[in-house]
C-alpha cells in the first residue's frame, strides 16, 4: 500500500475511533454534575426526547467501516481491470488519497445529518443510517466480486 493511502486511512481509522466521544460527559457544556443550584445544564437523560436512540452509534461506526472498505474494494477492482460506473469516483481513481478523504468526508456528512436528523425524527434517522449501510454493504460486495473474478483470471 502507498504512503499517501496508509497515511489516509490512519486518518480514517482515528475518527472513527473517536465517534464513541460524540456523547461523553465533559463534551458540549455538560460535566454530569448533579448537586442542587449547579450551573450545568440538564443531563440529556432528563429529558426523554433529547436523548440519541442507542441503535445509532453502531450504525455509524458500521457505515465508517463500509466507506473503508468500498475504498479499499474500489482501488483493488479498479486495479485488476474494473470499471467503475460513478464517473465521480472514477475521476479521483488516479489519487487513492483523495478517494479516501472523500470517503471519510461522506462518512461525517451522513453522521452530521443523522445526529440533526434524530432530535426531530428518531425512527427517521435510524432507518436513513440503515438503509445507507445496506446500499453501502451491496456496493463493496459487488466490488469485491468484481475484483475476485479478475483475480481469477489471471
Amino acid at each position: 500500500m502507498s504512503s499517501p493511502v496508509s497515511r489516509a486511512l490512519r486518518i480514517v481509522l482515528y475518527a472513527m475511533a473517536c465517534i464513541p466521544l460524540l456523547g461523553a460527559p465533559g463534551l458540549h457544556g455538560w460535566t454530569g454534575d448533579d448537586r442542587e443550584g449547579s450551573a450545568a445544564p440538564a443531563k440529556p437523560a432528563d429529558r426523554p426526547s433529547e436523548t440519541r436512540p442507542v441503535v445509532l452509534a453502531p450504525l455509524y461506526v458500521t457505515f465508517a467501516g463500509l466507506q473503508i472498505l468500498d475504498a479499499h474494494s474500489t482501488l483493488l477492482a479498479s486495479n485488476l481491470g474494473g470499471r467503475e460506473a460513478n464517473p465521480v469516483v472514477r475521476s479521483m481513481l488516479g489519487s487513492p488519497a483523495t478517494l479516501i478523504a472523500t470517503k471519510a468526508g461522506v462518512t461525517a456528512s451522513a453522521i452530521f445529518v443523522s445526529e440533526r436528523l434524530w432530535k426531530r425524527n428518531k425512527t427517521a434517522a435510524a432507518l436513513m443510517m440503515v438503509g445507507l449501510n445496506s446500499a453501502y454493504a451491496a456496493i463493496v460486495a459487488h466490488n469485491y466480486v468484481v475484483e475476485a473474478r479478475a483475480a481469477g483470471r489471471r
